[in-house]
């Protein structure tokens, strides 16, 4: 019976060693795709959209991302055409996704509208509607949820002075307070 205890408690340790290495492994992997240096470089041809390069370098591209499938894209999209205009006016170009090409948006004054599956590369978001901003070169700078037209609002207020309160009253019923 003690052979059969002492041969569970070695298993035991054993078992916690294993555990202890896998565990700092883990730890290391983690650290190193902290720091950037992890082991796949990147894309390049995945990480710049060319047909969404800004006009500029001291200009930026604005890209909201919207499905048709969404009840905040709803409520978003009639605050995009006057934060489209005023962006506009202050130099910067200003892009509607389609992300599902359904078509949706083509009336709702959103100007320049491309669908998803047509840019030039795949553009991969968990969330939707979404807020792109983009350099000359097609560089994503960002990419953020929008969950209202105020949060829309503030996430360009940067770049339109702040003066743009998008109205929140939509002709849609989202069922979206």
């Amino acid at each position: 019976m003690q052979s059969l205890l002492w041969a569970l408690l070695v298993l035991a340790w054993t078992a916690i060693a294993f555990l202890v290495f896998g565990y700092a492994g883990l730890v290391t992997k983690i650290r190193a795709l902290e720091a950037g240096g992890g082991s796949a470089a990147p894309d390049e041809r995945g990480s710049r959209w060319p047909d969404l390069a800004a006009p500029d370098a001291a200009h930026r591209t604005f890209a909201l991302v919207l499905s048709s499938t969404c009840p905040t894209c709803e409520e978003v999209a009639p605050a995009w055409s006057g934060l489209r205009r005023e962006l506009g006016g202050a130099g910067h170009r200003t892009v509607l996704i389609d992300i599902d090409n359904s078509g949706r948006w083509s009336g709702s004054g959103a100007g320049e509208i491309l669908p998803g599956p047509g840019l030039s590369s795949p553009l991969l978001l968990a969330y939707q509607p979404a807020l792109l901003v983009l350099d000359a070169d097609g560089a994503m700078l960002s990419a953020e949820p929008v969950g209202s037209a105020e949060s829309l609002a503030a996430l360009t207020e940067e770049y339109t002075g702040g003066t743009t309160r998008p109205s929140t009253t939509s002709t849609l019923t989202t069922g979206v307070a």
